[in-house]
Formats: C-alpha cells, sequence, structure tokens
C-alpha cells in the first residue's frame, strides 16, 4: 500500500511537471502599421476611451496589457470562429493613456507610443506575425 501511494506521488508530480513545463510560448514577428493612422481619418470618435480588439488566431493564449508601463489587465483569449474576433475590451480615457504594451503569452513585448492619443488599436495575432492597427473606428464596430 506504502509503495503505490509513493507511485501515485510520483505520477502526480510529473504530471504537474509537465503540465506546468507546457506554458504558451510564443515566437513572433511584430508589424506596426502607422500608414493607416487615425490622423488621415477625420470621423468623430464616438467614445472617450482607447478600445483594444484582438483577432486572429488566438488559442488560449495568455495577453498582458501594459498602460502607461503598469499592467492593466492579463487575459487568456480564444477566438471565436464564427466572428473572428477573441475579446474587445475598454481601457482608460484617451488623455490618460501615454503608451501602451501587448504581450503574448512569453513573446516579445509590442510597445507603441503613437503621436495622436485619440485612437483604437487593432492587435491581429495570425501565423506568427503579430500585426497591429489603429483606428478612429474599427471596421464594422463603434
Amino acid at each position: 500500500m506504502k509503495n503505490i501511494f509513493i507511485c501515485l506521488i510520483l505520477v502526480v508530480s510529473l504530471s504537474c511537471r509537465n503540465k506546468c513545463n507546457n506554458l504558451h510560448t510564443s515566437s513572433y514577428d511584430i508589424q506596426i502599421d502607422y500608414l493607416g493612422s487615425p490622423s488621415s481619418d477625420l470621423r468623430e470618435m464616438k467614445n472617450d476611451s482607447l478600445y483594444i480588439l484582438f483577432d486572429g488566431n488566438y488559442n488560449e493564449d495568455t495577453v498582458r496589457i501594459m498602460i502607461n508601463n503598469n499592467l492593466f489587465k492579463e487575459l487568456i483569449l480564444t477566438t471565436d470562429d464564427v466572428v473572428g474576433i477573441a475579446e474587445v475590451i475598454k481601457t482608460i480615457k484617451y488623455e490618460d493613456v501615454k503608451n501602451v504594451g501587448l504581450r503574448i503569452n512569453n513573446g516579445k513585448l509590442i510597445f507603441v507610443e503613437p503621436e495622436n492619443r485619440h485612437y483604437n488599436i487593432r492587435l491581429n495575432y495570425l501565423d506568427s506575425l503579430a500585426t497591429i492597427k489603429f483606428y478612429r473606428r474599427f471596421p464594422g464596430f463603434m
């Protein structure tokens, strides 16, 4: 009985170790599209806060959102296959945003300090490429 108990403890501890080692890690390239920046879009904003839209191919990926060098929120995202969006979150007022950092799993930090602060951010994560785009209004939203 004692040997069975010891074997059970070993199996459980090895199982826990394997789960800990299987944390998502991401290796991705970063592309920041400043060409379509909101400065050329003269439409009125309907909101006073920064929104971040996450789309692409998230599969239980951990995303950390930093605003002004402080952790704002940590999310676990999975893309909805029907609409292609994992999440849209509202953050803080535009006037208070100086910079935004985004990190997918344990990958590289995506850091932006746009000149024009009245914008929304879209983070598209697809095929090892994380693409940031800026919008006054998201296409089909807001």
